[in-house]
């Protein structure tokens, strides 16, 4: 399979589309990713990331655009100026992560896009059957390239770069959980434990200690680690999820250093897109059903939060509170959290839409006034 310059003189890309149109723009685009000049990496990068993968989304120029990076990767010309490989191979595991969202298996989607899409590329018509067919194209061309992207990864777990390691670590992990790729999980293991005990980096071992984690492993020894942020990455690992020794980490991690989990590293595991505490609230939601044992760790949440991070901490933390949805103060648990969202002052926006769908859902007026007085009237 053809990979760097040499895929990207060999694609028809007139022939292949991306989000915003034919994919004609592309080569450009990633041959930019050789110049020296930050800004039209900039442009590229911007393109690789809105056009070819948009949220998520892949197209027909997603694999073929994914060999031409896994090609340039080897041209030294790529390391010239601002760093941008940890980023192309985060780009790399978003492509090696279309399959396992899609929950479809190979024969259903080859028999998808086996719907002949031609008459309706210019056409005005909704095709439903067309329209399947496409995505199943762009998601097969994904499959078709992950062996080539494996190779990747695994190249770069030996690169000087902690970050570009980490980001490695990432991305094999996404491929190894593939059904045709599985075989590489044990000796990956092996690797990222390793790794991830000689680790003198703390960015480093947490990020190989998550991707540990999502590669099936419970890193129990790492929640005995010096640093909190390694043991709060060990502590999110899927596998021990409903370990009591787990929980209790990310509880303790809310309660007494809720604004501080952001500083504890240089620059974030990329497993994290956003926040670190919204994986940990969400984990302790979906474990924690007793809000008397999350109340202190709720608390100092809401103290560090704003209203735009209502769907990501706040307003799960409100639903588990009222979980019955009646929106009637039961227990001193319920007051306590209530009375700590009256103290933060930007949750009480009342055009807000997130903020409202979540005080409905517990039942509760998004009125402060009328919250203060639910307090004081008690059961």
């Amino acid at each position: 399979m053809l990979t760097g310059l040499a895929a990207l003189e060999d694609t028809d890309w007139s022939r292949l589309y991306h989000a915003y149109g034919p994919a004609t723009d592309t080569p450009g685009y990633l041959l930019s990713l050789l110049e020296p000049d930050p800004e039209s990496r900039k442009r590229a990068m911007s393109h690789l990331w809105s056009a070819i993968i948009h949220q998520g989304t892949p197209w027909t120029a997603t694999g073929p655009a994914a060999l031409v990076v896994a090609g340039l990767l080897s041209d030294e010309r790529i390391d010239r100026g601002e760093p941008i490989r940890a980023n192309l191979l985060s780009f790399l595991a978003g492509v090696a992560e279309v399959p396992e969202q899609t929950g479809w298996t190979i024969d259903e989607l080859e028999r998808m896009a086996a719907f002949d899409v031609e008459p309706f590329f210019n056409s005005e018509d909704d095709n439903v059957d067309a329209a399947n067919s496409f995505y199943a194209r762009s998601i097969l061309g994904c499959i078709e390239v992950a062996p080539v992207l494996m190779e990747v990864m695994l190249s770069e777990l030996e690169n000087s770069s902690p970050r570009v390691r980490a980001c490695a670590a990432m991305g094999a992990v996404v491929l190894a959980r593939t059904d045709s790729l599985r075989g590489y999980s044990k000796d990956l293991e092996s690797q990222l434990l390793e790794m991830a005990r000689s680790a003198q980096d703390t960015d480093e071992r947490s990020s190989l200690v998550l991707a540990l984690g999502d590669l099936g492993v419970s890193p129990r020894a790492f929640l005995e680690d010096a640093s909190p942020a390694v043991r709060m990455c060990a502590a999110l690992a899927p596998g021990l999820a409903a370990d009591a020794g787990a929980i209790n980490e990310l509880l303790n991690a809310l309660e007494h250093n809720a604004e501080k989990i952001d500083d504890w590293f240089v620059e974030k595991p990329p497993q994290f897109p956003m926040m670190p505490r919204f994986c940990i609230v969400q984990r302790l939601v979906e474990q924690v059903k007793d809000f008397d044992r999350l109340v202190n760790s709720a608390i100092a949440v809401v103290g560090v939060t704003t209203k735009r991070c209502a769907d990501f901490d706040w307003g799960p933390l409100l639903a588990a509170a009222f979980s019955d949805g009646s929106g009637i103060v039961k227990t001193e648990s319920q007051r306590r959290f209530l009375r700590a969202l009256l103290r933060n002052e930007q949750i009480w926006d009342s055009k807000f839409a997130n903020s409202r769908r979540w005080f409905g859902r517990a039942g509760l007026p998004l009125d402060r006034g009328a919250c203060a007085r639910l307090i004081e009237r008690g059961p």
